[in-house]
């Protein structure tokens, strides 16, 4: 037995270079192997939080989106000039999801319906989405001392927003003559 360890000790010891580059390279194989495992991880920890802020940020980008959007259109406008809009909204607006139903003689339940994200993992299956009511605009604009101009502004107010006239406030901007 002495005889045979001799041997294998004097064929492979020391080892070839050959034979350490492989011993490096596995090492090196699994270390990689190993590093974007931990990185998954985190970055799904990441986007847990932040779906779980998604909603929030969701209407404020609707609710600003919405603003900017307003101020673009008038802002083009003959005689408008700068303008700054504020909306007030009634509500959050909704989210509808879809539902299972199980019926048997003696009971009926309904469960939620998921979708698998990869990135998000599951989340509920959305059907339909409303955005909340517009309830009142504010609008301050360089040309807001021209009736002509308030006038523009409050028709496109109530054609945008379907709401009443005496909700909508149109005022001329500082500093303008």
């Amino acid at each position: 037995m002495n005889e045979k360890l001799a041997e294998i000790k004097k064929r492979y010891w020391p080892p070839k270079k050959d034979q350490l580059l492989i011993v490096v390279l596995l090492g090196l194989l699994l270390a990689v192997i190993a590093i974007p495992v931990e990185k998954k991880e985190r970055k799904q920890e990441k986007s847990e939080s932040i779906s779980e802020t998604a909603a929030d940020t969701e209407e404020l980008d609707y609710e600003s989106q919405m603003e900017q959007k307003l101020e673009e259109l008038l802002g083009s406008v003959d005689g408008i000039g700068r303008v700054r809009v504020m909306l007030t909204y009634e509500g959050t607006g909704e989210k509808r999801v879809e539902k299972d139903r199980f019926q048997t003689a003696d009971e009926s339940r309904e469960e939620t319906v998921y979708e698998e994200d990869g990135s998000r993992g599951k989340a509920p299956y959305v059907i339909s989405e409303t955005n909340p009511k517009v309830t009142g605009v504010l609008v301050i604009a360089e040309g807001g001392g021209n009736s002509r101009i308030k006038q523009e502004i409050l028709e496109a107010a109530q054609a945008l927003f379907g709401i009443e006239a005496h909700k909508i406030k149109i005022m001329k901007m500082e500093g303008t003559k």
